[in-house]
């Protein structure tokens, strides 16, 4: 168990993962070497056989929580995180993804001089092939557009109970329709402007995979008209034919 302070907001961390051999102990060891250790550690684990759980195991004792069992993707296993987490702040972190040293005490601070009902997010650092790439700092106000970098965000526990968790209707894009959805409600968000989160290229997620329901998700909360959405994704499809 990580000790905590009671001058902190108590973090809920939560990675999950399947087959992340590769990866996964950069990911832990980026939330285990934090300077704020006000921290609830959660692994979703959804049955791997490549090795993950071995790694998991030599870390099992500084973790708070261990599921390992079958899931509907990784936004189930994300919510199966949040419905047992306990703290104020619930951070996902990725198992491809790692926090920077300083992460939390970042956003511990910001959250202190919050109303508490705020959601926090910061720059992210892409790498690929071992190289940092670029850095992404979107402001939360392209929602309406796209993205921010999930990675970085940190939600109170709060606004679950309130807007709901993640859809897992979408395969790729829940993350985006869960911070429209809160954004559309107006709630709260700041920006924090240090890198919080590095993302590693390659993961599950690309443009190409995604477009198509970042496309619903705009129909559903109104950016599109019905037949603007027809079309485009009349021409995405086209394109895709096209480049087979």
């Amino acid at each position: 168990m990580i000790y905590k302070s009671a001058e902190k907001p108590l973090f809920s961390l939560i990675t999950v993962c399947f087959n992340s051999v590769n990866t996964i102990e950069q990911t832990i060891q980026s939330v285990l070497s934090q300077t704020c250790k006000n921290v609830e550690y959660i692994i979703i684990d959804g049955g791997s056989i490549d090795g993950t759980l071995k790694i998991i195991d030599r870390f099992r004792e500084k973790m708070d929580r261990v599921i390992v069992e079958p899931d509907q993707g990784p936004f189930d296993a994300m919510n199966k995180g949040i419905q047992a987490s306990k703290g104020k702040l619930i951070g996902i972190l990725n198992s491809d993804d790692w926090y920077e040293p300083d992460t939390l005490e970042i956003v511990a601070e910001a959250y202190n001089k919050s109303d508490g009902k705020t959601v926090f997010h910061g720059l992210c650092k892409y790498v690929d092939d071992g190289k940092e790439d670029r850095i992404l700092s979107y402001h939360h106000d392209v929602l309406p557009m796209h993205s921010i970098a999930h990675p970085t965000c940190f939600i109170p526990a709060t606004l679950y109970k309130e807007f709901g968790l993640y859809d897992t209707t979408y395969k790729i894009a829940s993350d985006y329709e869960l911070l429209l959805r809160l954004y559309e409600a107006g709630v709260t968000f700041h920006r924090i402007e240090r890198v919080l989160a590095n993302f590693r290229s390659g993961g599950i997620t690309t443009y190409q995979d995604s477009k198509y329901e970042d496309l619903a998700i705009h129909l559903k909360y109104g950016k599109i008209d019905p037949l603007k959405y027809r079309l485009k994704r009349f021409k995405y499809k086209l394109r895709d034919m096209l480049s087979k």
